[in-house]
């Protein structure tokens, strides 16, 4: 006899998606099957779709056609929405992800054998947060209006997976943690590889937390951010602190366009992260559709600018043409 199932859609995420694990954990302990993604209409009771972007709420509503029974929820969908405490309670279910669902989110010039090993060790991975909310405000966040202040919800033992050594830490503001430093020192201890997915602050790297940091084994780059003009000292004077225990080589800085910046300080933010020898990420801002902007994020992230100028970009100067004249003043 089939046992009821539930079924479980990650309709956007770029990482095992943790509140669709506690429910999986959740319902698979009331006795049901429960699937991921793919699974037929008729063979479900209930749907659980989680949107992790604003933008792609809309596409995401149409699955109610399909699953009348559906409720969806993410960051994308509503930021008040949470997890029934009896379901937050619960350990991720580390089953549910197989390394083939990430394989089409990895994007990159890699092998798909080099791809299915990294989503092997990202699907094995322990997951989870030590700390909610954030200490800034942020006008482009939803983090403080999603999360509240920056408070303590677990600790490193909690997140790890038995089967890896790799846990993705999920915290918003890790640097801006009191206890940053004795974590780090755990998972030093515990001879974990760290992922800081959301990148640090850093704003508040000290000598100190730049030392622990650089005590650790992490799974990539350490990143961070530098939004707006206004935390240029700061953001530089944290880079400078950082480089004396890890070495440029080993940063990535994400830089915001399309919020409150110009395009003269966009292109500012970059050459100076360049000369410092910092590699930079163009990030747009909530999809943004300016089209110099796009070509500016392809531009740089795809590292063209090692080579060429931007005016000599050649998807730019074939852009232009297509533009109304003075469209860019």
């Amino acid at each position: 006899m089939t046992r009821p199932a539930i079924g479980l859609i990650d309709f956007d995420g770029k990482l095992p998606n943790l509140a669709l694990m506690k429910l999986s954990s959740f319902y698979k302990g009331q006795g049901f099957d429960v699937l991921l993604n793919d699974f037929p209409r008729s063979r479900v009771s209930r749907v659980f779709c989680s949107v992790v972007f604003q933008h792609n709420r809309q596409k995401a509503e149409q699955l109610a056609a399909l699953y009348p029974a559906i409720e969806f929820g993410g960051t994308g969908w509503d930021l008040h929405k949470s997890l029934p405490p009896a379901v937050e309670a619960c350990q991720p279910d580390y089953d549910l992800y197989r390394p083939e669902h990430l394989l089409p989110r990895l994007k990159g010039p890699f092998s798909r054998s080099s791809k299915l090993k990294k989503a092997e060790v990202i699907v094995s991975a322990g997951i989870g947060y030590t700390t909610r909310g954030c200490t800034r405000s942020c006008g482009f966040c939803v983090v403080p209006e999603k999360e509240g202040k920056l408070h303590q919800v677990g600790g490193v033992g909690e997140m790890v997976n038995p089967r890896s050594n790799v846990v993705i830490l999920l915290d918003n503001n890790f640097t801006a943690d009191p206890e940053c430093i004795p974590k780090l020192q755990e998972i030093r201890e515990r001879g974990l590889t760290v992922d800081i997915t959301q990148g640090i602050d850093i704003r508040n790297v000290t000598p100190e937390i730049a030392k622990a940091l650089a005590g650790v084994r992490h799974l990539r780059s350490i990143h961070y951010a530098w939004d707006l003009m206004t935390f240029e000292k700061a953001v530089l004077h944290g880079i400078d602190t950082l480089s004396g225990f890890i070495r440029k080589g080993k940063h990535l800085c994400f830089t915001l366009v399309g919020f409150d910046t110009t395009f003269e300080e966009d292109v500012y933010r970059f050459r100076r992260l360049v000369e410092l020898g910092i590699d930079p990420y163009v990030m747009i801002y909530n999809r943004c559709s300016d089209i110099r902007l796009r070509h500016w994020a392809r531009y740089v992230n795809g590292r063209v600018y090692k080579s060429d100028s931007f005016a000599n970009y050649e998807p730019w100067r074939k852009a232009q043409q297509m533009l109304p004249a003075g469209s860019l003043l």
